[in-house]
């Protein structure tokens, strides 16, 4: 049973017609309309279906439903229960935001002195009623708010207050809950009020998934940091500007699909400013696929290594298929998936973080520490997974603790 009862829309059986939109217009599916419908049939029968082995809870689906009955919620909740009946492999943890150690706390730890010690002030407990929340993947790459684009903003975050996405998107519920009562803590402690987000993923848990499973945000504004930055390039703010004169395809964050159609143009817009002209992938907006953690989401996967590295080639060589100078990624996550994935596909185009391009166009020297971060996550995927692949032993998610008061334990 759900611990405290969220309340999430489920999927709405009655409103399907079994038409197949969904798993056909699928980006990683792509079914014939008649087995899209006979896949679907399968699920709501309770029947196994290779929908649950390959789908990445991209939620693309849900968008394509002409019916808006929420086929991706249908197969978080299959997910859901695969996971309380069968826990997870233990290779699993490694990947799991509040294990430690985590593929983030290790590359953390190997930081350099300065960036861990940036690392560690953001986590500070004082009163902030208007800051950066840093998210989890940002954590990994501090050093991309090195600039004067941060000039003036608070950033405040850790491990241990993470959104909770990789959670919701494997459909474990009860941690998602954990979570949202985990943060509703957190930003009273802080007495937030006005919070700008930097990872995709992020703002639109926190905006739209965390509220349905028992968050309470009332008097907090989320607003995406990019906007801050296309309104400061736009008045000036950050003059002298020098166009780069690049080509580049972009990596849309799969959550930046449900914060609306205009969304996915504010880093388009971002590019255009400082002269980088955008050659779309044969997958982008709406149809953009995963990075390739959601490679790792399925119970029939649970952050295996090679299935991420398979759902992270794919990509890799989508975007290989156009001529580009970079490949550009606004998602911190996604330039960690993407730094990987060049070793399982010869892409040499260089990945690049819009943040970087940016700090280019405007005569900052960008630290790209990307080789030591593929470095790291390799190591600590072979040092802290492999040894458990074999491994038989299975187990349920621990409990996520509330925030302690301040001045308490």
């Amino acid at each position: 049973m759900i611990s405290t009862g969220y309340i999430r829309k489920p999927f709405a059986q009655e409103l399907c017609n079994l038409c197949g939109e969904c798993f056909h217009r699928c980006p990683v599916l792509r079914l014939p309309l008649k087995k899209a419908a006979m896949e679907m049939e399968k699920l709501l029968k309770g029947k196994f279906s290779g929908v649950l082995k390959a789908c990445t809870s991209c939620m693309a689906c849900n968008l394509f439903c002409p019916v808006d009955a929420k086929p991706a919620n249908l197969i978080l909740d299959l997910w859901h229960k695969i996971w309380q009946e069968r826990g997870l492999p233990l290779y699993a943890r490694y990947f799991l935001p509040h294990a430690r150690p985590n593929f983030r706390s290790d590359v953390i730890a190997r930081l350099p002195p300065s960036e861990r010690m940036k690392v560690a002030q953001w986590g500070k407990t004082d009163p902030a009623p208007e800051f950066l929340y840093s998210g989890c993947n940002l954590l990994m790459v501090p050093y991309l708010t090195s600039s004067r684009l941060f000039q003036g903003i608070e950033i405040r975050g850790g491990l241990d207050y993470c959104c909770g996405e990789m959670l919701f998107r494997m459909g474990l519920y009860e941690a998602v809950e954990q979570v949202a009562i985990r943060l509703t803590s957190w930003f009273r402690q802080l007495g937030a009020r006005q919070v700008y987000v930097l990872c995709t993923a992020c703002f639109n848990m926190l905006k739209n998934v965390l509220p349905q499973f028992g968050a309470d945000f009332s008097g907090i504004t989320f607003s995406h940091y990019f906007e801050r930055i296309l309104k400061g390039l736009r008045e000036g703010e950050f003059r002298p500007l020098q166009p780069l004169g690049w080509k580049a395809t972009v990596q849309d964050s799969c959550h930046s699909r449900l914060l609306g159609s205009d969304f996915a143009e504010i880093p388009r817009q971002i590019l255009k400013i400082i002269g980088v002209e955008v050659v779309e992938a044969p997958h982008n907006r709406e149809y953009q696929l995963c990075c390739g953690i959601g490679g790792g989401f399925s119970p029939f996967s649970a952050y295996h290594p090679f299935s991420l590295l398979a759902s992270a080639r794919v990509t890799s060589k989508d975007h290989r298929r156009i001529k580009a100078d970079v490949t550009c990624v606004y998602c911190a996550g996604c330039l960690a998936m993407f730094s990987v994935a060049r070793l399982a596909d010869p892409n040499l185009r260089p990945v690049v973080h819009l943040l970087e391009l940016v700090q280019l166009a405007i005569g900052e020297k960008p630290a790209r520490r990307q080789d030591a971060l593929t470095f790291w996550l390799i190591v600590g995927t072979a040092k802290r997974q492999f040894p458990f692949l074999l491994s038989r032993r299975r187990f349920h998610h621990p409990p996520i603790p509330e925030v302690p008061e301040r001045g308490g334990g």
